[in-house]
């Protein structure tokens, strides 16, 4: 069958807002990962992303003239799936269309009050996809048998149980980087090293619990690892069809396993790969030593992302984060004595935050040697337990609710915050979250990092103009 699959229409000024230009353009990750296993079983794929995407979609599909349609939907691209999705059934009214992604693993039903959408696939993908390909194609089983989607039918929406998780990833071939030009996605400044990037995934799951995020639903609070073997035979590709010099491990937490973390340093080590290739990953504060740290910095690590979310010891015991303000300081000062750059994610307008712990949150952030960090606003997405929350503050709704809103960068968009801590201002948070980016990105040890990495003209002109981009967008007014 010819399968076609969609990154949606994705309005990057509705999330974004006034830091659009500036912002980081992911491939599909998981769409390359369909992509792939479904080739693997001889079908013939196509990927078509309309945030890379030149040549027009419509005169695109009608000559692809596909069998089957997958569109990853993410809850910000809700509306631009359910209009596409429209489009292509006007065109095509025989072929189904099937939703995968977030929005769809955690309200399916949200997709049924279109008559465009023929399923919904809930959670991991790949074999669930299959299923549906071949109940498409011969006809041999029933919808009612397949894990993991839900339909419509007899006007009653139909949620089968879920598909048990993939137990070997190693079984799971590379992402299907081949179909997409790897050049026309770019990382954001504070993650710019210079090179071509990227993006693996060495692991799937998270064990935490932390209200703000939906991954523990998703992956049933899970940790599952490749092998090592596996790994480096997709990093070997990249290296050799690719030239990619720098490799962004998306994992939730790289360095959950020490003895796993440590094992794969020496391999790059050993490999040579570390003289070909720099990386970044994200992890957690409290599970790091010094000579793990020494080691991934020789093994090519240079920047390491903490979600460090508060600089409030009460509101990170109410988000379920399980580390300290301790914690915080010594890992993050144990990054910087290692050589690594640390980069900080941080949240306002946390439940029970107040203005003065969003303004200890800030100067805590400043008092930390970071090099990079990301203040994002509170956004209670569906399957977490901050969305429960929400609705029962009545600040989000079951039904009719606006998916629009739902973005961490509020300030710079038009719309207001997602959520608020009880009394506080949407006006407020916005300000809050403007102030906090001007004053740390223009501290001088940060603007420093930036003029270190500065290796040719355009590099100068990119960050330049890339400095003007937040400095105008931040100190913009915020309407009460």
């Amino acid at each position: 069958m010819k399968i076609l699959f969609i990154n949606p229409p994705y309005d990057i000024e509705n999330y974004y807002g006034k830091l659009s230009k500036i912002a980081f353009v992911f491939p599909p990750m998981g769409l390359m990962c369909l992509a792939s296993y479904v080739r693997e079983h001889r079908h013939q794929v196509y990927i078509y992303d309309f945030q890379t995407e030149d040549q027009d979609f419509f005169e695109f599909i009608k000559n692809f003239q596909p069998d089957l349609v997958g569109i990853s939907c993410q809850t910000a691209l809700f509306y631009n799936t359910i209009k596409l999705s429209k489009k292509i059934k006007q065109e095509f009214s025989k072929v189904p269309i099937i939703i995968g992604g977030s929005h769809g693993s955690y309200r399916p039903q949200d997709f049924f009050e279109s008559p465009n959408i023929n399923l919904v696939v809930r959670g991991e993908g790949e074999i669930t996809l299959l299923e549906l390909i071949n109940y498409y194609r011969f006809g041999n089983k029933k919808l009612k048998d397949i894990k993991g989607i839900s339909f419509k039918q007899n006007g009653k929406i139909i949620n089968n149980p879920h598909r048990e998780l993939i137990s070997d990833l190693d079984t799971l071939p590379i992402p299907a980087i081949d179909l997409l030009d790897m050049k026309k996605y770019h990382v954001s400044p504070d993650n710019y090293l210079g090179g071509q990037v990227a993006m693996m995934n060495t692991t799937r799951g998270c064990p935490f619990n932390c209200i703000f995020c939906a991954c523990k639903l998703a992956f049933n609070k899970t940790y599952r690892a490749r092998s090592l073997d596996n790994v480096f035979r997709e990093i070997k590709y990249y290296i050799d069809n690719y030239q990619i010099s720098e490799i962004y491990f998306i994992d939730d937490s790289f360095a959950l396993d020490r003895t796993r973390t440590i094992k794969f340093c020496n391999r790059m080590i050993e490999t040579g790969y570390n003289k070909k290739v720099l990386w970044w990953c994200q992890t957690r504060v409290d599970l790091l030593d010094e000579e793990m740290l020494k080691k991934m910095h020789q093994a090519g690590c240079r920047i390491l992302s903490f979600g460090i979310e508060s600089g409030v010891q009460k509101l990170l015991n109410i988000i379920s984060k399980k580390i300290t303000i301790k914690q915080i300081k010594y890992g993050v000062k144990l990054a910087r004595k290692t050589g690594l750059e640390p980069r900080g994610s941080f949240i306002l307008g946390l439940p029970e935050e107040t203005f003065l712990d969003s303004l200890k949150t800030i100067f805590f952030a400043l008092s930390l040697p970071l090099i990079r960090a990301k203040f994002g606003l509170a956004t209670p997405y569906p399957g977490t337990k901050l969305w429960d929350i929400a609705l029962a503050e009545g600040q989000v709704r079951e039904n009719g609710e606006n998916w629009n809103r739902f973005s961490q960068m509020a300030a710079y968009t038009k719309y207001n915050p997602p959520y608020l801590p009880r009394g506080r201002k949407a006006w407020e948070l916005k300000m809050l979250q403007k102030f906090a980016n001007i004053i740390f990105y223009f501290k001088p040890i940060v603007i420093i990092s930036f003029l270190k990495r500065i290796k040719t003209f355009d590099d100068f002109k990119y960050f330049l103009k890339s400095a003007f981009i937040m400095f105008r967008g931040s100190i913009i007014k915020v309407k009460k």
